[in-house]
């Protein structure tokens, strides 16, 4: 095996040292040529002129003319290819990069294509100018394309499935006896020179399967068709007009057939030419209406549809303050094969005042989507033990077959709050109160939702002296001046580092104003924006606050009452401004607003009545 392997590579040194010996031909000067494949072709169907770059070291890309009557488009893939030849002991090396530029004809008539140019080692290279005739392919009765919508007037939430409809006469050749079936005239759909628009996810899902549309036979008239159904769903987020963009389909239509036989002798039917078909369909009128602001209720989300609301609670025997986590299933019931609960929101429990006595999260859960059902997990807290049963939780929806909107509420759940136990604080520290240690005693009622059995005051302060002799102070405040320099240096490091609020405070503007620079609605840009900035200000967690709460906020915060007018103008018009039309000139005076009122929101400061008057953490 050893020697085999020395005789292999000794050959391979061999051949380079011949290779290396052998004369080679320069590359010599640059050439381009310029190929096209015919002269006449049909209107819509593409046609590829050829740029064929050869030996040159460098080049450009070639630069595309405009012309009248048709459509030039430079393929962004260049292929490139290298050939070696030895011949005589002289050895030829040729490198090739082609560029395909797609000509599509869109008139009937003769059509002038003027030079195209490309630079090749500094020099220019031009082609002729040629002349194309382009035919109209006759539609006839060989095919119908139209795009079905249904409904054609929804709300926006409601599910529109748009359908588009390939009607194919089926092909038959007399003299061959011969009649293409579903599949066949499928494949005779040229896809990657279509236009599919808005089906061309639902084409791209199926070829990822490895599927094709499936073609019903029909008559009509008469007459045999194979037709071939593209469905889409969608859910209108804004009102207006639904598109289903710029659908063309290009049907390569036959002129002959043939018959042949493959390597085992079966039958194969070929196509001997064709001439394609182009069909551009008319868009369904679909209007989108907005949801209505009459009876729209204060806790409504948006959803669309109807649903069935359950809630579990665990566990149902608690003290005051231990958490309850509660489960909410929401459940499409409309019916609709077509369920979308991506975008479904949970209620906001903030907002209902049947929880009056819980203590409920500043952030709503996302949620978790099991087929026609949306689970979301939320978790309250008791704050008094007279609370007999967790209230049965609202959820708003509209209803678009009613076109009202209606509210739901799940069932009480039965719950056993008890006193919450404390330890005696002053029965904590060494050397007072009694021997038997620290005890559980039972609160009682003072004022507002905390229950004590003593003032602190009086448990530590007052009952646990602070034991200080000389050589204790003589400890603490005669210490060497260097080491008490770097302590305090330590100490104001070490408060920074563990307070992040105070670096999120002074960047609360810059990224107030970086959110009204993103790419989604302007109506959530304004309100993310403007309550961030209150929260970051102020010192509160990250959370989705309803209009009144920031205002409250921000007033507790010291913002003017001009200010504050205008805040609270801005966010309702934001909210206002996700169920209604979009305009966009009213969009930007919204943006314009919010930037004026950023600049004094950037002054609020965080104070303790800041933190009783928004809900600070107690």
């Amino acid at each position: 095996m050893t020697s085999m392997i020395s005789r292999l590579v000794s050959r391979h040194l061999y051949l380079w040292f011949f290779l290396m010996l052998v004369p080679t031909a320069a590359f010599g000067q640059a050439t381009v040529d310029f190929k096209l494949g015919q002269r006449e072709s049909w209107v819509g169907q593409p046609l590829s002129l050829r740029v064929e770059i050869t030996n040159a070291e460098s080049h450009e890309a070639p630069v595309i003319p405009t012309v009248e009557g048709a459509s030039l488009q430079l393929l962004e893939q260049a292929s490139e290819s290298s050939f070696t030849q030895i011949v005589n002991g002289r050895m030829t090396r040729r490198s090739t990069v082609t560029y395909t530029i797609r000509v599509t004809p869109e008139r009937v008539g003769i059509i002038e294509v003027p030079s195209i140019s490309v630079i090749a080692d500094g020099e220019t290279f031009q082609s002729r100018p040629w002349r194309l005739v382009a035919s109209r392919s006759e539609v006839g009765d060989l095919m119908f394309v139209q795009v079905l919508a249904t409904p054609t007037e929804s709300w926006v939430g409601e599910p529109v499935t748009l359908t588009l409809q390939i009607w194919l006469k089926q092909y038959r050749d007399p003299e061959l006896g011969v009649a293409l079936e579903g599949t066949g005239m499928w494949g005779l759909i040229d896809e990657a020179a279509s236009n599919w628009g808005i089906f061309q996810e639902t084409l791209d899902a199926m070829s990822q399967e490895r599927k094709a549309p499936r073609g019903r036979e029909i008559d009509r008239d008469g007459i045999p068709y194979f037709l071939f159904e593209i469905s889409v769903v969608r859910h209108p987020v804004k009102p207006g007009t639904l598109n289903s963009g710029a659908v063309q389909v290009i049907y390569q239509h036959p002129t002959g057939l043939k018959v042949e036989r493959d390597f085992f002798g079966r039958r194969e039917v070929a196509m001997t030419g064709s001439r394609p078909i182009l069909v551009k369909p008319e868009q369904p009128s679909v209007r989108i209406r907005p949801l209505p602001t009459e009876g729209r209720p204060a806790g409504f989300t948006g959803a669309v549809g109807r649903f069935r609301v359950r809630s579990f609670a665990s566990p149902t025997e608690v003290a005051v303050g231990d958490p309850i986590t509660l489960v909410l299933e929401v459940t499409d019931i409309s019916g609709s094969t077509a369920v979308d609960l991506a975008n479904l929101r949970p209620p906001n429990l903030r907002l209902d005042s049947a929880l009056d006595g819980f203590r409920v999260p500043d952030t709503p859960t996302t949620g978790v989507t099991n087929g026609r059902t949306k689970v979301f997990t939320e978790t309250l807290r008791p704050e008094r033990d007279d609370l007999q049963e967790i209230p049965g939780i609202a959820f708003a929806s509209f209803d678009p077959e009613l076109d009202r909107y209606l509210v739901e509420r799940t069932d009480p759940i039965p719950l056993v709050v008890s006193p919450s136990e404390r330890l005696d604080l002053a029965t904590t520290v060494m050397g007072t109160g009694d021997a038997g240690g620290p005890t559980a005693t039972r609160l009682t009622t003072t004022s507002g939702v905390l229950r004590s059995n003593r003032s602190i005051d009086d448990a530590i302060i007052g009952h646990v002296p602070l034991p200080l002799g000389w050589p204790m102070i003589a400890t603490f405040s005669l210490p060497p001046s260097l080491f008490a320099i770097a302590t305090v240096a330590r100490l104001r490091r070490r408060h920074l580092a563990s307070n992040p609020h105070l670096i999120r405070a002074s960047t609360a503007r810059s990224n107030a104003l970086a959110r009204l620079e993103e790419n989604d609605g302007v109506a959530d840009r304004v309100h993310h924006a403007l309550c961030g900035i209150v929260a970051a200000r102020l010192h509160r967690t990250d959370a989705t606050m309803t209009t009144q709460e920031t205002v409250a906020a921000a007033r507790a915060g010291g913002l003017a009452d001009e200010d504050q007018t205008e805040l609270a103008a801005i966010l309702s018009s934001a909210e206002a401004a996700r169920y209604a039309p979009g305009d966009d000139g009213n969009e930007q005076r919204l943006i314009d607003r919010a930037i004026v009122v950023i600049e004094a929101l950037d002054r609020l400061r965080p104070t303790e009545l800041a933190a009783v008057s928004t809900g600070g953490a107690s």
